[in-house]
């Protein structure tokens, strides 16, 4: 009986210890994948800052870039007028140019053009008429 209890003490005792084992290796692997997670979704948060940091930064350069068109200035009583505006939004520069055409004394046709901070480039065209 004692020789049985011995055995059954050592049996619990193994049983124990490769329970232990087994809960830190179950741990450590969950602990890993966890980390890898975690990492993963960093980087991506990260590259989903980035992103908007970027569009960010262009659509300031546009808003910048309408801004120079909206600020050219033309001369009113001539046939052919030419103006040049720049323009600032935040972080984003421009410049701008266009030239206005007098089509008749009732109509006139103006481009615009403008090149912004991020390299971009917008065009507009307007025809404007009066009577």
């Amino acid at each position: 009986d004692s020789q049985a209890k011995e055995t059954l003490g050592k049996a619990n005792a193994y049983t124990d210890s490769q329970a232990k084992e087994t809960l830190g290796k179950a741990n450590n692997y969950t602990n890993n994948k966890f980390n890898q997670l975690s990492d993963l979704s960093n980087q991506r948060f990260k590259q989903l800052g980035d992103k908007i940091a970027r569009a960010e930064k262009r659509l300031n350069a546009g808003v910048a870039g309408v801004t120079a068109i909206a600020s050219i200035p033309y001369v009113a009583g001539n046939v052919f007028s030419y103006g040049i505006g720049l323009g600032n939004y935040q972080n984003g520069n421009a410049v701008a140019a266009g030239i206005q055409y007098k089509t008749s004394p009732n109509t006139n046709v103006r481009l615009n053009v403008s090149w912004d901070s991020s390299n971009n480039t917008a065009l507009g065209v307007g025809l404007a008429g009066g009577w």
